[in-house]
């Protein structure tokens, strides 16, 4: 159905004769933009959206199609030109833990353990996760968090608490230098524009003002100053409506 699923929203806007901005309003998405990827299959619908579509439109589907819905969740993973970035399960710790930090990173970043025992805190206080391992040819290289709710962090903002946190991105020292840490931030930029964990309009970071490599990172990727300070590192932040906008 994943294949089809495109074609079978256009069919209904067209047939409701709703536009796509009309079609975004009614699924919950924050603009067209959205509507125009999945109907170009550019864009994969969360679980949640597709019982939302169902329950507004369900009777543009036969029952077949709906006895396939629930097994269109999203993979637990996916895909860049060199990685295969999966979701942390059981299977994933011992990959976790083997993943190091250089020396030089250790006063910026958090052991990854720590990271992940922080964002199974945070979701057990109501806070959104999720936590994954890049691989290359099946060797852990890189781990990244990433939170939508509030992260109890120190002079947080309201808007932070309705955003995308990009909370941790590391790769493996032996891998650094390499290109890795971008094509993971690229990755997780495009995830997030999807909304898998809820609509926002931005996903932000944050870092340590002397971490002039991650900064510049982050600069490449878009990301601007806001001029906030939380815990005591520097906030940057992006639109996803223009990652949206720019994927059209």
């Amino acid at each position: 159905m994943a294949k089809e699923l495109g074609k079978k929203i256009r069919s209904i806007r067209l047939k409701r004769n709703l536009s796509q901005s009309e079609m975004a309003d009614i699924l919950g998405y924050s603009g067209k933009g959205m509507i125009s990827r999945l109907e170009n299959d550019s864009a994969d619908m969360s679980y949640e959206k597709l019982i939302l579509l169902l329950s507004k439109f369900g009777d543009e589907f036969s029952e077949e199609e709906k006895k396939l819905v629930p097994v269109a969740r999203k993979d637990s993973y996916f895909k860049t030109k060199r990685l295969l970035i999966k979701r942390i399960g059981f299977k994933e710790l011992d990959d976790l833990l083997s993943i190091k930090i250089s020396d030089n990173q250790r006063e910026f970043v958090a052991e990854n353990s720590l990271a992940l025992a922080e964002a199974y805190a945070a979701e057990k206080e109501g806070t959104k996760t999720e936590c994954f391992i890049a691989y290359e040819n099946d060797i852990p290289i890189g781990f990244v968090s990433i939170a939508l709710g509030s992260i109890d962090a120190e002079s947080e903002k309201e808007w932070m608490k309705n955003s995308y946190c990009l909370w941790r991105i590391v790769v493996d020292s032996i891998y650094q230098n390499q290109g890795y840490g971008g094509e993971i931030l690229d990755a997780i930029i495009e995830w997030s524009s999807t909304m898998p964990l809820g609509e926002t309009e931005r996903i932000y970071t944050s870092c340590n003002s002397d971490n002039t490599i991650a900064i510049n990172l982050y600069h490449s990727r878009g990301f601007k100053e806001t001029g906030e300070i939380i815990d005591d590192e520097i906030v940057l932040t992006r639109s996803l409506e223009e990652v949206v906008n720019e994927q059209i």
